[in-house]
């Protein structure tokens, strides 16, 4: 599928004039809005800046995941790379630009000399005169390219690079965000499991003083309150686990956003839900046209086109203009005779033609051209096929994460009631406690269950706005579903 749509999407992946930003990334720092084309990447770049300060966490706020995104796309070391690249290859297009302009040189000379030269012996009786030239130079330099077939393939190969280096800035605060994303609801699995584990232990404390209370009557034996108060602290030793899961979940998180591991950080406990639509092959469509790693790749061949075309380009005729003007000042003295000073206007113009008739290494710098445009095109074509995999992968997951945690309700409410029934029969005596035991284990994996699918189906959904390039693009509207214990 990805080859076949190669040639459909070319046009959009290659025009280096025309092509956007499509990942829309959000750019932090100094109210930079989202980046969708390279004039918005040049004006955010040229005002953010990554030299700020590390961002502190503030003590009993709960972040949100938008919040905690923000501060990993500021912190993030990752993060701080790409913009220093994206801003080297802005700066590097202005490099190539200027070839299209004058080089104006300013130079300015003081020298002394003093020399030997010979003279007639009845003019010097010695037959040499010395003489000291003190000198001063004032000159303007101009030197223009007024043809060179190389500049173009140059200055195109570099609008490629700009272009690319902002595609992967986008795709690295995407990176940033699913990092950042993954981590939040990987946290947010741990507080729901440790509210599922108190919810456990009040169903088994439950359980106990109905054991107790059965035993006090007469109606139960001891092996079953023990059993029962052996449940108890069996709830226990799981919600200390729990809270061990939730307070090492939030240094991962910490960590994650690149500020400094903290095991306090407060988040937002009822996490909005995401719904994507649509069927894999248009996933996979709109994955191939908006990725911006994908979009890079398809940069780095015009790259290759290009470097190819400055390869066959380089032993092309070229001409260069040279021009410059100036004054020099001289005080000439001279041990016979008498030297005046002189202050003359200097100025030359020269027009150099170049061309390298014969060059045994042409055949070969051609050639290597061409195997790394080949290069490229096959890294881009084996980039194509590993996105239509990884949204393939992310949709099966997503789906199967839907399916998860809709029978995970259903199988919660069954073993509630079965838990209920099991109770109140054990009450009066028509079910042993064995029973309700075992109701009670099937209700703590039910409750577990639940808290396991909805933070997978949170990442699912997260996980396929990555595999689309989607995220951090088009924000869908979110539900009020989250992770319920």
């Amino acid at each position: 599928m990805a080859l076949g749509l190669l040639g459909s999407l070319s046009p959009v992946l290659l025009d280096a004039q025309n092509v956007a930003v499509e990942s829309g990334f959000v750019a932090v720092g100094n109210g930079c809005g989202a980046v969708v084309t390279v004039k918005d990447a040049e004006r955010c770049i040229g005002q953010g800046s990554r030299a700020t300060r590390i961002p502190v966490l503030v003590a009993g706020h709960a972040y949100t995941l938008d919040e905690l995104t923000d501060i990993a796309e500021e912190a993030s070391p990752e993060g701080r790379i790409a913009w220093a690249r994206a801003k080297q290859s802005l700066e590097q297009a202005g490099v190539d630009r200027a070839l299209y302009l004058p080089l104006l040189t300013l130079v300015a000379q003081g020298s002394d000399s003093r020399e030997l030269l010979p003279f007639p012996k009845p003019i010097a009786p010695r037959g040499y005169v010395t003489v000291e030239v003190p000198t001063a130079l004032a000159q303007l330099q101009l030197e223009y390219s007024l043809l060179n077939f190389r500049r173009g393939a140059r200055y195109d190969s570099g609008k490629a690079l700009e272009i690319a280096s902002t595609l992967r800035l986008g795709r690295e605060q995407q990176a940033i965000a699913f990092a950042t994303a993954a981590e939040f609801y990987k946290t947010q699995q741990a507080i729901g499991q440790l509210a599922a584990a108190k919810a456990v232990l009040d169903t088994a404390k439950t359980l106990a003083d109905n054991a107790q209370l059965q035993f006090d009557n007469g109606r139960a034996t001891l092996p079953d309150l023990q059993n029962a108060k052996a449940g108890v602290e069996e709830a226990v030793y799981e919600l200390a686990t729990a809270e061990g899961a939730v307070k090492k979940a939030k240094l991962a998180l910490t960590e994650a956003i690149g500020v400094e591991p903290d095991a306090e950080i407060a988040i937002q406990e009822q996490m909005e839900q995401s719904t994507l639509a649509g069927d894999v092959k248009t996933l996979i469509e709109a994955a191939l046209k908006t990725r911006p790693d994908l979009l890079a790749h398809a940069q780095d061949l015009r790259r290759a086109k290009d470097a190819s075309r400055g390869a066959r380009a380089a032993y092309l005729p070229s001409v260069d203009l040279g021009a410059s003007g100036g004054q020099v000042f001289a005080w000439p003295t001279a041990d016979y005779g008498q030297l005046g000073p002189g202050s003359v206007s200097t100025w030359s113009v020269e027009a150099r033609l170049k061309w390298d008739v014969f060059n045994g290494a042409r055949r070969h710098e051609v050639n290597a051209a061409l195997a790394e445009q080949r290069i490229a095109s096959e890294e881009l074509r084996g980039a194509q096929d590993s996105v239509t995999r990884q949204v393939w992968d992310a949709y099966v997951d997503y789906q199967t994460a839907e399916e998860q945690d809709r029978s995970s309700q259903s199988f919660l409410a069954a073993a509630q009631t079965s838990y209920d029934s099991s109770l109140d029969a054990y009450k009066y005596g028509v079910r042993s406690l064995v029973d309700v035991v075992q109701a009670e284990r099937q209700l703590a994996k039910a409750r577990f269950a639940v808290v396991r699918s909805q933070a997978q189906l949170l990442q699912s959904v997260v996980a396929l706005s990555y595999a689309t390039g989607d995220l951090l693009h088009q924000p869908v509207k979110p539900g009020q579903q989250g992770i319920q214990p």
